[in-house]
């Protein structure tokens, strides 16, 4: 079973990521987008790369140009590295890299 992480050590990862937070044993980040399109464009996007990395992310369209991502490794019950991993992972691909 992966390794769960200390609060202070996920809140250390986070600060090099712009606007994710720690809260309820997961990492989230809301973004505001330019369009309904747009964020489910995004949604399936991640959805293709977290399934490629065999993690599953909670994704969440709302108020139809909001996209929220919660991530955490439930067979763990809270953050591992991997999720950790799965956000950088998700802040390069939004910026196209």
């Amino acid at each position: 079973m992966p390794e769960l992480l200390s609060q202070d050590t996920i809140e250390n990862r986070l600060a090099e990521l712009e606007d994710w937070h720690y809260r309820d044993s997961a990492v989230h980040k809301t973004w505001k987008l330019k369009g309904f399109l747009t964020a489910m464009s995004f949604a399936n996007a991640i959805a293709h790369l977290a399934n490629e990395a065999d993690h599953h992310p909670d994704l969440s369209v709302h108020d139809y140009n909001r996209l929220t991502v919660r991530i955490t490794t439930h067979s763990a019950g809270g953050v591992t590295e991997n999720d950790l991993t799965m956000a950088e992972r998700i802040e390069r691909l939004r910026h196209g890299g």
